[in-house]
């Protein structure tokens, strides 16, 4: 193969999407290409040409003009041009036009449909819709990673000879079996189908503890209907079980047989920072001290999750399981130090980790509904000293007080759950836009400690008065259209100020809020409880106020924007750097800019459908 070939080889083998041909195809596609050069101000197809080639930039810089000669798009070193143009009838509807001098590769029509009906995945890339192009670019780039948790399944780690004991067993009986075969936990099956579990802790917490006969049936101390997994889900899936519900041992079953029993001991041998012993070593901390050193953990723990190649909906719930552990810990301390509480109380999680979408250390959002039973003399002392407690706790721990002071260390966001009813009547039945911009946070709810049918009163209250309520709806949308996605005219992205960037993409405001705030609306108007933005998106479409595909496609776009603001925090604080939310443009692939282009222009879309069904823009 001569030089020049060679160089294009090398070129092509890391440009999506030819970076997914094997060697012997991009050897036969190599031999096909021609090199082509354009001066600025010079076109390369003028409206009406035939279309014999699909262009990829290989250096310079290409605009794109309509028939009436306006803008169209700008497209730079690495981008593929002219290729709808094959894709249709070959005849040329825009023009192109080189805007500086331009390198160009040229792949001959026929050889380039030929590679599009061969390789699915490139068929995908370059398909003329959006969403297609999005769910390809999600699929690279989890392939392009050889993490172990991600690529291997349950069936790869699990023990396959767990001991199983009858449900009539003696606990003597089983503690001297649990011994004898140096396991920690052992399966409670009747007939082979599984009924319980018992680990060492309930050795310890129920038959030493309680002073338990141990001639009474294992039975009597085991967890009943335990969570199980299926051996063909992956290894990260069994991580993310475990960390959610702060377990160890989880069974392995497989339509209703019980295959075997994997523990976090066994996924520890592949991740340094494992979200599953950082969420259990938090519920067994014994100080603020203890509790500091663990919330350090998280930083490297994210890196480990994003290298891992979850999905970002997978991660948020990772990290918010170790930031809501975090909360419980330091809740539990409180009554250690001031004793039960007086009346019942719900501990009320608000903002990103309600909604399982934490990333990185964030500000602290929570309120806290105190039982009607409350009477401010006699227990608001209590109240008072506990959620200041927390909150200075959080704040510890990195979990910075909230800039907008929405913490149940303030008075407002702590009262009983007549006060919060009424609160929530004046928001949904008589609407202000400015109080509404302030606490649709609260429309995001979550108790993570404490009576949790007092949180379940209030939605109930919400569900019933919000989905009827057009005007409310209407405010709420309103609000959802103060971010739009960063993509100005001829799909150029929308720069600002911020982080260490002197102008950069805000994955935040502009990237992921406009998905938060859409789905939030659709929720509330279809009276769904789910709170994590995919879920939200994918309730509103089962009960009918979202199409399915309109769902699947905003979906995606959020899934992708959070992957690379994700991958960016990452990078970040492997570079020992505070992460943030703040890209420049010249930090992304050419894949990314393609398809975040795309998951923008899926946003923005949605957001017009939004405005014009809950008539937004017909507000006063």
């Amino acid at each position: 193969m001569e030089i020049e070939h060679l160089e294009i080889r090398d070129y092509l083998a890391q440009c999506p999407p030819m970076d997914t041909l094997d060697p012997e195809t991009l050897d036969k596609l190599i031999q096909s290409i021609e090199i082509s050069y354009a001066r600025r101000g010079t076109p390369i197809i003028d409206v009406g040409d035939r279309c014999r080639f699909a262009y990829l930039i290989r250096t310079g810089a290409v605009e794109i003009l309509n028939a009436d000669g306006e803008l169209h798009g700008h497209y730079s070193e690495g981008e593929w041009i002219g290729v709808r143009c094959l894709l249709r009838d070959r005849i040329a509807q825009r023009s192109l036009k080189a805007m500086e001098d331009c390198l160009l590769y040229l792949v001959p029509a026929d050889v380039f449909l030929q590679l599009l009906n061969d390789h699915v995945g490139l068929l995908r890339f370059f398909s003329p819709h959006k969403p297609d192009r999005l769910r390809e670019a999600m699929d690279q780039m989890r392939n392009q990673s050889n993490a172990t948790l991600i690529s291997t399944q349950v069936e790869d780690y699990v023990k396959t000879d767990p001991l199983i004991l009858a449900p009539d067993t003696s606990i003597q009986q089983a503690a001297v079996q649990m011994h004898a075969q140096n396991t920690t936990a052992l399966l409670v099956a009747q007939q082979q189908r599984l009924t319980g579990i018992v680990t060492e802790r309930e050795f310890c917490t129920k038959v030493v503890a309680q002073g338990m006969d141990v001639s009474q049936p294992v039975a009597s101390i085991m967890t009943p209907n335990p969570f199980t997994i299926d051996p063909h889900k992956s290894g990260a899936e069994a991580m993310l079980l475990m960390a959610r519900k702060n377990i160890r041992h989880v069974p392995v079953v497989e339509n209703g047989q019980i295959k075997g029993l994997i523990t976090a001991t066994d996924l520890l041998k592949h991740q340094s920072h494992n979200a599953v012993f950082i969420v259990h070593s938090v519920h067994k901390a014994k100080s603020l001290e203890k509790l500091q050193t663990l919330s350090k953990e998280l930083p490297a723990t994210l890196v480990e999750l994003v290298n891992s190649s979850l999905t970002a909906y997978d991660i948020g719930h990772a990290i918010s399981a170790i930031g809501e552990a975090i909360t419980v810990r330091l809740l539990k301390m409180a009554e250690e130090i001031y004793g039960p509480p007086p009346v019942p109380y719900a501990w009320i999680l608000a903002g990103s980790l309600s909604r399982n979408e934490q990333t990185a250390h964030s500000d602290q959002d929570n309120a806290l509904i105190l039982a009607d039973s409350y009477h401010a003399p006699d227990h608001g002392d209590y109240f008072e000293r506990l959620a200041q407690f927390v909150s200075d706790g959080l704040n510890a721990c990195g979990y910075d007080y909230c800039p907008g002071n929405v913490m149940a260390s303030n008075p407002q966001w702590r009262q009983p759950l007549a006060q919060w009813q009424r609160y929530f009547d004046a928001w949904i039945n008589t609407p202000e836009p400015k109080a509404l911009m302030y606490t649709s946070i609260f429309f995001d709810l979550r108790c993570a400690y404490g009576d949790a049918t007092l949180l379940g009163t209030l939605q109930r209250q919400i569900s019933k008065t919000a989905p009827d309520n057009s005007i409310f709806l209407a405010y709420m949308a309103a609000n959802a259209l103060q971010f739009h996605p960063p993509l100005g005219l001829f799909r150029k992205f929308v720069l600002e100020k911020g982080g260490a960037e002197e102008k950069a993409l805000n994955f935040k405001k502009r990237g992921v809020t406009p998905v938060i705030d859409l789905a939030r609306v659709y929720a509330l108007a279809c009276g769904s409880r789910a709170l994590s933005t995919q879920d939200r998106l994918e309730d509103a479409a089962d009960k009918g106020v979202l199409h399915p595909d309109s769902m699947a496609d905003l979906r995606d776009a959020f899934e992708f924007i959070s992957t690379v603001r994700l991958q960016h925090q990452a990078r970040q604080i492997e570079n020992n750097q505070t992460p943030d939310n703040f890209v420049s443009p010249e930090q992304l692939s050419s894949l990314e800019r393609r398809h975040l282009k795309d998951a923008f222009e899926v946003v923005r879309t949605l957001q017009e459908a939004m405005k014009s069904r809950f008539h937004a823009g017909n507000l006063g």
